[in-house]
């Protein structure tokens, strides 16, 4: 019998369990945070974490007796494989109550396991990140200073695995460092709001390094990163509704790409449903916005959408949602925000919400209400027309299978952009579609300037040459060219939809496995 072996094994896992110390887990809870293990427990199947490395930390034995274990700090680093609804995931939690989580060698061993264990059996990735980054401390028990890298043993791992399988990252505390790399390195990133900050350096480093004096939030609170930056794509109202957003975004996506998202089969609403408003839901007057996101619901499945990044890049919507049960991404232009204009802070949302859905394997419907980029003074500082190039490559890469809604405007190379290059888009039009390199209200007037100017009625004559060019404009006379394939009643918008998307699920499981260009953070 190995009982005084199995007391020390029960002795080693009580102390790992028991965190920082009571102390610490009460200041802890004085600042109104869950513990590491608490947030697994609220996120996860109930019983279905399995710990790996309980045992991993920091010992001190006595002098005297090396047999004889005097301390055990526990690595601040929790990982193991749980389930979530049902699926499994690999999940990594921060324990802050063991020296602000410090980022150190152990610290950095398990990471780097954490990452191939997510990448050997297939299965996403959640961070639940609260750690004030790396401690020059560890130099006087180590005797020597290390080179910096892009992230020790694993930086390959933490860049494939994007292309392989959801990483999801949320912010609960200061977030510097190793985990503010870790916010970044998502696929999904959500903070809490005054209470996760996220910064390559805390106010004590600011102040050394430039005697400026920030508060936390200022240098990195959620009203920076998440409507300004785009650094995290979602904030919560608090720790429970930061995990209950890393559940349902990841009920959208795969275990891995070498398999389809799953539809939900419990799905009532009927892919039938014509909805009477969506056909006075669009302006005559194009001038005049209307409710994008109201039109999203009445199309797609009630109650579905989960929108990513609505605070920064305003004009461009991105979420995730369901079509009959199937679960899809969803771009719309916004005409409450620069008309809809592809802006320079739209490109980075746009490139890396393409890039997720074509990694993951999931149908993109495209709701084109789009005027062309950004015009002015501070577009054109900003590199509104590079950022906007650059970011189209992504949709002209992409080999997800695509359905374009054309409710408005579509105008430009910004215009261009929104369906894929040589591949196939399944295309609709509605009767409000209006589309060209130029729009008529701008165009007549630098096409025909000189002639404007010259007639007896400027003005007049400006609306007669408009007027021409609107009726040349029609949809239908496009349609008539086959320019475009199909003009529809708003009212089937869904049932169309409902019809393709399981065309292109058909399609799309035979793309499976990793995309030949990567996942681009």
């Amino acid at each position: 019998m190995w009982r005084k072996e199995l007391d020390e094994l029960d002795r080693r896992k009580q102390t790992a369990h028991g965190l920082g110390g009571e102390k610490n887990i009460a200041k802890q809870h004085a600042r109104g945070k869950m513990t590491v293990r608490e947030r697994i427990d609220s996120l996860c199947d109930p019983g279905t974490f399995l710990e790996r490395g309980l045992l991993a930390g920091a010992p001190t034995y006595d002098d005297h007796d090396p047999h004889v274990l005097k301390t055990l700090v526990p690595c601040p680093f929790v990982m193991g494989i749980a389930k979530i609804d049902g699926r499994r995931v690999a999940v990594h939690g921060d324990d802050f109550t063991i020296k602000g989580a410090s980022v150190g060698r152990l610290y950095k061993s398990k990471g780097a396991y954490f990452v191939k264990m997510a990448r050997s059996l297939k299965l996403p990735m959640v961070r639940l990140v609260e750690g004030a980054g790396g401690s020059i401390r560890e130099i006087l028990d180590i005797g020597y200073t290390e080179l910096p890298s892009s992230g020790d043993e694993c930086a390959q791992d933490r860049v494939e695995v994007l292309s392989e399988v959801p990483v999801v990252s949320a912010g609960f505390g200061s977030v510097a460092g190793l985990g503010a790399l870790y916010m970044v390195q998502s696929h999904f990133s959500v903070m809490v709001r005054n209470m996760c900050h996220v910064f390559v350096g805390g106010p004590p480093l600011v102040k050394s390094a430039f005697g400026e004096e920030r508060t936390k939030e200022e240098l990195g609170g959620y009203l920076l990163h998440t409507r300004q930056t785009g650094v995290v794509d979602n904030d919560a109202i608090d720790e429970q509704d930061a995990l209950d957003q890393v559940r349902q975004f990841l009920s959208y996506l795969p275990a891995n790409v070498w398999e389809m998202p799953t539809r939900n089969e419990e799905a009532t609403d009927a892919p039938g449903r014509k909805e009477m408003g969506l056909r006075s839901i669009i302006p005559r007057n194009n001038r005049k916005p209307y409710d994008m996101r109201a039109l999203l619901g009445l199309v797609l499945d009630r109650d579905s959408i989960f929108e990513i990044g609505r605070y920064q890049g305003r004009s461009q919507i991105t979420a995730l949602a369901r079509l009959n049960g199937y679960p899809v991404g969803v771009l719309a232009n916004d005409p409450n925000f620069l008309g809809g204009s592809f802006n320079y802070d739209v490109a980075e949302k746009f490139q890396r919400f393409i890039d997720m859905c074509d990694t993951f394997h999931l149908p993109i419907v495209n709701f084109v209400d789009q005027p062309g980029f950004t015009i002015g003074m501070q577009s054109e500082q900003q590199g509104t027309i590079r950022k906007g190039v650059r970011a189209s490559f992504a949709i002209i890469q992409a080999t997800v299978p695509m359905a374009v809604i054309y409710i408005r405007k579509c105008f430009g190379v910004a215009g261009g952009a929104q369906k894929s290059g040589l591949r196939l888009s399944w295309r609709y039009a509605w009767p409000s579609a209006v589309w060209g390199n130029i729009p008529v209200e701008g165009g007549v007037y630098a096409a025909h300037r000189r002639e404007i100017e010259a007639a007896d009625n400027p003005q007049a004559h400006l609306e007669r040459l408009q007027e021409m060019y609107r009726a040349v404009a029609s949809p239908f006379r496009t349609a008539e060219a086959f320019g475009v394939e199909d003009i529809i009643d708003p009212v089937q918008t869904r049932p169309l939809l409902c019809e393709w998307v399981e065309m292109a699920y058909q399609v799309e499981k035979n793309q499976l496995g990793p995309k030949k260009r990567g996942m681009r953070c």
